[in-house]
């Protein structure tokens, strides 16, 4: 009888087992994230929000994603630099040199950091640098949620938790269920630190080191021909084409600019400034158009203001139209008085040329050149041509590009040392 229970008592315990759901991994804590009324749903543990030194952080994208916040965003892996941008303001992550800046000079509390394949940024530092309101609610029962407002309308941070439950509610759930789905995480990817209360001290301990495992070196390259490269004139859509070319293959080029690139033209010149590119002052007009010094003043003061307004910097570089040699002596030191830099071209590129005309007339001053090149092109149709060829040839040629700074002394025809 007594055998006949103790089977009894197994058979029963054997049943419950096989209908009991198996256990599932515990999935970590979820941070959400609403940009305005609105919860992202895109929550995967790769793009999870985390805690970082008691900070909220979030992948950049989340500021790059249209409509809103609607910024800007680019990594130069040359100088381990990322930059969020909009028609306003400029933000810097240069993780190189472990700041962060605006435009204004300004300096921030925290960088920028590479984690689960991208960069996640400090979203209140985000906020702060751009005008967007930041909330961090803690108190919901799901978890915390980052909040992000573009502007002053919505609803409150109490009424987005309350209304938008069961939205939380159905990102929560599918977010454990796609945790949970198949086997252990790859090792290779960082599972998101667990959320820790950002008013709660935390040690920071050791800081993180950014993975550049995947970013190219800069290679070096003796005996390299130096090229300069200026683009002229007035930014339109062929500017977005250059600025393309030159990203992709991390060059620095120095765009000079004149007053017609505003307005509509604007997002060129920010996102050229934001990139890293330099921006430089053109000229409107060759030596026989200005009727006075003060008028060839006023012209250089005209496009340094626009300059100011649309990219929040000041620049000295200074370019031509044909060459500073179409200036006068008196010309020419007033504007070197005034701070300007005299850049030329280092010869005829055939500007308003075929590709093909453009292409041969640049490649013959590099070979014909001795010392350093300054090639000018131009945006339109034809540059763009030429320049995608151009870079063939840098490459095949052992060609170093370099950015015009204020710290080197400017080419020009006139050699003028200053």
């Amino acid at each position: 009888m007594k055998k006949r229970f103790c089977a009894l008592v197994l058979s029963l315990l054997f049943f419950c087992a096989c209908i009991s759901p198996l256990p599932t991994r515990a999935a970590p804590s979820v941070i959400f994230t609403a940009i305005n009324d609105t919860f992202l749903r895109n929550l995967t543990p790769s793009a999870m929000p985390t805690i970082i030194g008691g900070l909220p952080y979030v992948p950049y994208t989340t500021f790059t994603a249209a409509p809103n916040p609607g910024l800007m965003g680019k990594y130069d892996s040359v100088n381990n630099q990322l930059v969020l941008y909009n028609i306003n303001h400029i933000l810097t992550f240069d993780m190189a040199n472990a700041i962060t800046r605006d435009e204004q000079g300004n300096v921030y509390p925290a960088n920028a950091v590479r984690c689960n394949g991208t960069y996640y940024v400090p979203a209140r530092v985000v906020c702060d640098a751009f005008g967007f309101r930041y909330s961090y609610l803690s108190s919901t029962l799901l978890g915390p949620v980052i909040r992000i407002n573009t502007d002053d309308s919505g609803i409150s941070d109490e009424d987005l938790v309350s209304k938008g439950f069961s939205v939380m509610r159905s990102i929560y759930d599918q977010y454990q269920a796609t945790y949970n789905q198949g086997t252990d995480p790859d090792p290779d990817t960082p599972t998101p630190p667990t959320p820790v209360d950002p008013d709660t001290p935390t040690d920071p301990g050791e800081p993180e080191i950014p993975d550049t495992s995947g970013e190219p070196d800069t290679p070096e390259t003796p005996n390299a021909k130096v090229v300069y490269l200026a683009i002229q004139g007035d930014m339109n859509e062929y500017t977005a084409e250059i600025l393309d070319i030159l990203d992709s293959n991390n060059y620095t080029a120095a765009f000079f600019v004149t007053p017609r690139s505003q307005g509509q033209n604007s997002d060129y010149l920010l996102r050229a400034a934001a990139s890293g590119h330099v921006i430089g002052n053109n000229l409107y007009g060759d030596g026989s158009t200005f009727q006075s010094t003060e008028e060839l003043l006023r012209q250089a003061q005209d496009t340094q203001d626009v300059i100011q307004a649309v990219t929040k910097t000041h620049s000295r570089a200074l370019m031509v139209p044909g060459g500073s040699q179409n200036l006068s002596q008196e010309e020419r030191d007033a504007l070197i008085q005034a701070g300007y830099r005299l850049w030329d071209p280092s010869g005829d590129t055939r500007l308003w040329g075929s590709a093909s005309a453009i292409y041969s007339s640049c490649v013959s001053l590099l070979e014909n050149t001795s010392g350093n090149v300054v090639l000018s092109l131009m945006s339109n149709p034809s540059s763009v041509q030429a320049l995608s060829s151009l870079v063939s040839y840098f490459r095949q040629n052992n060609c170093e590009i370099r950015p015009i700074s204020e710290t080197i002394t400017p080419i020009n025809q006139i050699r003028e040392m200053r």
